[in-house]
């Protein structure tokens, strides 16, 4: 019965790493479907593609519009940045409008 194990444990072993290699060999493969990865869609969007989120400011690079987002946060305003076919615009939601123009405006 030891000689069984000493058998079947190397056999189970390597059909249980070979077989970890096929899943994540089909989950991070580069084919269209064959992954469950998601991928990330880096084109940008047209500013008016954003239901109703109302796009207050739109500057040039990531790094300006995450402190614009950060600052309305601060002020307890509901902000979101998006890459549009623009630059990196800034949304919030319409009840939250006028508070975020003026703040953006005084600063």
């Amino acid at each position: 019965m030891a000689a069984d194990e000493y058998f079947w444990f190397p056999v189970v072993t390597i059909a249980l790493a070979g077989s970890m290699v096929l899943l994540c060999r089909w989950a991070f493969s580069k084919a269209k479907g064959g992954s469950l990865v998601r991928r990330v869609d880096t084109t940008p969007a047209a500013r008016d593609s954003f239901g109703l989120l109302i796009d207050v400011r739109t500057v040039p690079s990531y790094n300006d519009a995450r402190v614009l987002v950060s600052r309305l946060a601060a002020f307890r305003i509901k902000a979101t940045a998006a890459r549009t076919d623009d630059g990196w615009t800034i949304y919030v939601w319409p009840q939250d409008e006028a508070a975020a123009r003026g703040l953006l405006d005084t600063s």
